[in-house]
């Protein structure tokens, strides 16, 4: 095989295996999207497969070449998504017999997505890619590789029908497991009722040949329930499904903000030159605003501006809220190195301890997780950390920056889910409509040319 993987297993020093025994393959014409969990290992494998680190045991092949990697790479002066785009091009002039890609859609706007998708799709080399971006993956992918719980997973689907196929064997799985309990319980029922009739004749039969009949009767119910017993241990019993934790959010600790939070009235910015002009724009309480636009148009500049954070300079009349009252989520996590999961929770949240560790549970923190440093986070995990932290403040205002470039797809749906009823105002950048559309955003606002348009969300999607 052009690669294979055998038997690959990995661990840091001092932690348990990330995943063990992966075996794989890919051959010429191959599109591979690696998916799965935050925190599942997918970098990891990734940086193995570019030999940038070993392997804790088993061995790679790869007789592929020449090989291209877009796996670390560094963001400069131009904006993310201009300088992502800039080292995409590199790699798309080497024409690579292997590309191995590590978010390459994270900082891309809607049109290099698209650009970069065809370019992909009519490659004839072989590719391995990591994306939380699932739309983007089914255009390109032809096999999936999902990595879970240290194990991984191959089909020769994209990843959306690998996870439709999923969710059918899962609902199949319930059916059988719920047939199997309800057949479990009758057996159970009918055994406990003749051992209840056999006791009862026993105990008052004055016919010593229906209380021998009664013994034997209790003696074969004892047997069958040996034998329920048995089948329970067995390996044909079906376990009962684990459901995903699900967490009903709640909004109490939320202030109310009366009034306007933002405006904006002909308002100038920029750095050397203007960067965006003639601003007039408004945010007020229980807004939903998606801001879109092209890589490099302004969008980060303007939410700096709008939270009082932009280094530049600005003219005409702003009124921003106290930087107590917005919480941000920012495309780059930063903390203290010393900081646990829960203690940076805990700084910012207005829950109860019990409420709150329910509250990250349901954003996927395992109990284990929350003693951890967040430092040692995975990238996702660390922007999902800020996610849960910033929504249980109890700000008025969310401002979230391109956030599903880091969130797997069940951590993006619990987001969405549990920002749907935020009741505060809501202003988020993204290039993905289907994580807005689940948002329930109400106004949309398109950077482009030094300005901003403002529309009702939906119009000319």
């Amino acid at each position: 095989m052009p690669l294979r993987l055998s038997h690959i297993s990995f661990s840091y020093p001092n932690h348990e295996s990330l995943f063990q025994d992966v075996s794989a393959h890919v051959q010429p014409g191959h599109r591979v999207a690696l998916i799965g969990p935050n925190g599942a290992g997918k970098s990891t494998l990734l940086r193995i497969i570019a030999g940038q680190i070993a392997p804790t045991e088993g061995q790679i092949t790869n007789t592929l070449a020449p090989t291209g990697f877009y796996l670390d790479p560094t963001f400069q002066a131009a904006s993310w998504g201009q300088s992502a785009w800039r080292d995409l091009s590199y790699l798309m002039v080497q024409k690579p017999a292997l590309l191995v890609l590590d978010e390459p859609t994270r900082h891309l706007d809607a049109r290099h997505r698209m650009m970069l998708a065809d370019w992909l799709g009519g490659l004839k080399g072989a590719v391995i890619v990591v994306s939380h971006d699932l739309a983007f993956l089914d255009q390109v992918a032809t096999h999936t590789w999902h990595l879970d719980k240290g194990h991984i997973q191959m089909a020769p689907l994209s990843p959306g029908a690998y996870l439709h196929q999923r969710q059918e064997d899962e609902a199949a799985y319930r059916r059988r497991y719920q047939d199997q309990q309800d057949t479990l319980r009758k057996l159970a029922q009918d055994i406990q009722h003749t051992k209840e009739q056999a006791r009862h004749t026993e105990r008052t039969s004055h016919d010593s040949t229906q209380r021998r009949y009664a013994k034997k009767v209790a003696k074969k119910a004892k047997a069958r329930e040996k034998r329920l017993e048995q089948w329970q241990s067995s390996e044909n019993f079906l376990q009962a499904p684990r459901d995903p934790h699900r967490l009903r959010f709640l909004w109490d600790h939320v202030e109310r903000a009366a009034g306007t939070l933002i405006r904006l009235e002909d308002v100038e910015l920029g750095w050397d030159e203007p960067l965006l002009s003639h601003l007039f724009l408004e945010v007020m309480p229980q807004d939903r605003i998606a801001v879109v636009g092209d890589n490099g148009s302004g969008k980060s500049s303007l939410f700096d501006v709008m939270r009082g954070a932009f280094r530049g300079w600005t003219k005409g009349y702003l009124r921003v809220p106290d930087s107590q009252k917005v919480g941000f989520v920012r495309q780059v996590f930063a903390c203290d190195p010393s900081e646990t999961v829960w203690s940076y929770f805990s700084r910012q949240s207005r829950l109860s301890q019990g409420y709150g560790r329910a509250w990250l549970q349901a954003y996927g923190f395992s109990t284990d997780q929350l003693t951890s440093h967040a430092a040692d986070l995975s990238h996702g995990e660390k922007v999902k950390l800020e996610v849960a932290a910033l929504s249980a403040a109890g700000v008025p205002l969310l401002m979230l920056d391109e956030p599903e470039h880091h969130l797997d797809w069940p951590s993006l749906e619990t987001t969405a889910q549990g920002l749907q009823d935020y009741p505060g105002a809501l202003l988020v950048i993204s290039h993905q409509a289907d994580f807005l559309n689940r948002l329930g955003m109400t106004k949309r606002w398109t950077v482009f040319s030094g300005r901003v348009a403002e529309d009702a969300w939906g119009q000319g999607l």
